[in-house]
């Protein structure tokens, strides 16, 4: 099963760009526990990984609520670290839950996520995997740790996000911004994809007195998609596919203050995130197809305050979103007009 473990860190890679995560799981034994407690398992495990990530899909999409004059444009390239709560850096495996995995020190244990703490086997609980046809013992191992993100790689746990993306005036007060990646090889393992659109509406020249009015307001809608693949068996057509979506739609006001812009947005984010494993996977006792799917999705408020200055063309931006996990993002860019 190296080579589902290889899986795992190439999407974990094109998750998180910087930081080569490296998930230490037993996943021979996780199957071998039988499909459905398997993805219940990696549920728990994976979730604050993938939910950052779609949180931080939402973040860094503009730095001002004055769009563009026509045809000016800004070209930017931000990064996002959406903050773990410390809630989500263990999740509760309960006995009851489960058919053929259990926790024989009680009816339920705190077991570390993946962007938990990277714990030694002695503070780890023992879980024991049973054959789902038998019922006897098949393996017992020590409960997956985290991977101590916060130890490790940076100085608060946090999943980041990097994203680039370019903003186009237009007339009657829009602007239009695009993300793109086009479709990236990673050497011949796999490939990723994104794409990403906003508009971005000057409402205040609507209003009475608009002209009075001491700062700018409009309106913000935008789409961000990425999905990959990644062959974990490419000679036995075992494929991963990761792909996620995230809306956002926010009112955003701010005031310009010679080299400094503040800003700020007030609205509504979500995220739609799936994991999947496709083929057919053997392991020492059963074979399985299409092991593994997983889903995580969410919505809720979202708001956010920053800061932009601008030297002749150059714009550096600071951002922080109050959502459930909360996003400090950090860009730099060209803007014209």
């Amino acid at each position: 099963m190296k080579r589902i473990n290889r899986f795992l860190i190439a999407v974990l890679m094109l998750m998180t760009t910087s930081f080569g995560l490296r998930a230490q799981l037993d996943f021979d034994s996780f199957l071998e526990a039988g499909i459905q407690d398997a993805n219940k398992l990696l549920e728990g495990y994976m979730q604050p990984a993938f939910e950052g990530f779609g949180y931080g899909l939402a973040s860094g999409w503009y730095n001002t609520a004055k769009p563009h004059k026509v045809l000016g444009f800004d070209l930017s390239i931000t990064v996002s670290a959406a903050r773990v709560p410390t809630s989500a850096e263990f999740f509760t495996f309960r006995n009851s839950d489960y058919t053929n995995v259990r926790y024989d020190g009680g009816t339920s244990v705190s077991i570390p996520t993946m962007f938990g703490p990277n714990l030694g086997a002695d503070d780890l609980p023992q879980l024991t995997f049973l054959d789902p046809d038998t019922g006897e013992e098949v393996i017992r191992i020590s409960a997956p740790t985290g991977l101590g993100v916060e130890e490790d790689f940076m100085p608060f746990n946090a999943v980041p996000v990097p994203m680039a993306q370019i903003g186009i005036g237009l007339p009657k007060g829009f602007e239009l911004k695009l993300r793109y990646v086009p479709e990236q090889t990673i050497e011949e393992d796999g490939n990723v994809s994104l794409f990403g659109i906003g508009v971005m509406h000057d409402i205040k020249q609507w209003l009475p007195g608009e002209k009075l009015l001491p700062f700018d307001l409009s309106l913000f809608v935008g789409y961000t998609k990425l999905t990959s693949q990644v062959f974990i068996d490419k000679d036995l057509n075992q494929l991963g596919e990761f792909d996620a979506s995230s809306v956002v739609a926010q009112a955003v006001i701010s005031k310009k203050l010679l080299f400094f812009t503040a800003f700020a947005g007030l609205g509504y984010s979500n995220y739609d995130i799936g994991f999947n494993m496709l083929g057919t996977y053997t392991t020492e006792t059963s074979s399985f197809t299409d092991p593994i799917s997983l889903n995580y999705k969410n919505n809720g408020l979202r708001t956010n305050v920053g800061v932009r200055l601008k030297l002749l063309f150059l714009t550096l931006t600071g951002e922080y979103a109050f959502q459930e996990y909360n996003t400090m993002s950090v860009g730099v860019g060209f803007s014209f007009r």
